[in-house]
């Protein structure tokens, strides 16, 4: 491989975030009913975890569920993203999703019928990448399309698709059909915050810890319906990424429209898939590229620093 870099192995897990920075599975386990975060103890709380619960069987319950949900991103005090999404879902398997970008102009819609997902833009498609070398051939006129098995497919994992500037739904509205979110292997416990009020309704208030205190949820939970008003995450590494999403027009078991559900190709359109990461990988005796990357404690990493000798990328994502 020119620039003498000998070997490069790219490791990519989902499901797993592992060396943060803060050394959070080091050291010895926290004690029964505890996780600890650097110095941080989070305690797991019966009443707490009891709201928590009631919370994913109140998204599981109704035969229909809609809602208007408002998100945005910041980091190191910088809003990063934003956007709005409204939500209809239906049991058995059927869901749909509106996007709109921050000054009001439509995005993308995705609809799940049952069998499959469909997601299309009112204009031209997202460019999801760099190297997406077909993209003036393929910007207009095209959907995406795929198969949803019940329970086992992720509407948040696919609202990125639509085009808005915002990190997406922190909830994953596939909780109502019975999917299980990919954190819940990870989730440490609850504890109460106490109460508080959300556009004059009564919520109780609780921290849902997952991955060792890596990743709070930090829940408005209406005493009204147990479904959450306000949602804050915070995902800590070398610096807190914290989302929030708000929840309103909130409508259990309400009459949808089949049709909402229903979407056909107009003539003329076509299929089109995100390109296969193995077409973007470099051949064999192909120059690396050089790249600079940001290290968890804010050094600048540079390929070339390693000249000569074998790199290992391990990539990582989790939720």
């Amino acid at each position: 491989m020119a620039m003498g870099y000998r070997k490069i192995i790219l490791w990519s897990s989902v499901g797993l975030m592992a060396g943060l920075g803060t050394g959070l599975f080091a050291g010895e386990a926290a004690p029964s009913g505890q996780t600890g975060a650097g110095n941080v103890v989070f305690k797991d709380e019966p009443q707490a975890r009891a709201l928590f619960d009631q919370m994913m069987e109140a998204l599981r319950r109704p035969q229909t569920l809609s809602y208007k949900s408002e998100c945005r991103t910041a980091a190191q005090g910088q809003e990063t993203e934003r956007g709005t999404y409204v939500v209809w879902l239906k049991k058995p398997n059927q869901f749909r999703v509106e996007a709109a970008r921050p000054d009001g102009r439509q995005g993308g819609t995705l609809i799940g019928d049952g069998e499959s997902l469909w997601i299309f833009w009112p204009g031209d498609r997202p460019r999801f990448v760099s190297t997406d070398q077909e993209y003036e051939k393929t910007r207009s006129k095209v959907y995406m399309k795929e198969a949803t098995p019940l329970a086992k497919h992720s509407i948040a994992h696919k609202v990125g698709n639509l085009g808005v500037p915002a990190s997406g739904l922190i909830i994953d509205p596939s909780t109502f059909h019975g999917y299980s979110d990919s954190l819940m292997p990870y989730f440490d416990g609850a504890t109460g915050m106490g109460t508080d009020k959300v556009a004059d309704e009564d919520c109780d208030v609780i921290e849902a810890s997952f991955m060792k205190h890596q990743r709070s949820w930090y829940l408005w939970l209406s005493q009204k319906d147990h479904l959450p008003r306000k949602v804050k995450e915070v995902v800590r590494v070398s610096y807190e990424i914290i989302s929030h999403e708000t929840w309103s027009d909130i409508v259990i078991d309400g009459a949808i429209p089949a049709d909402r559900f229903v979407w056909t190709p107009p003539e003329g359109w076509q299929q089109w898939k995100m390109p296969d990461p193995e077409e973007l990988l470099l051949k064999p005796g192909t120059a690396a590229p050089d790249f600079e990357l940001t290290a968890l404690d804010g050094r600048k990493i540079k390929l070339s620093d390693f000249r000569d000798k074998i790199v290992w990328l391990y990539v990582w994502r989790a939720g």
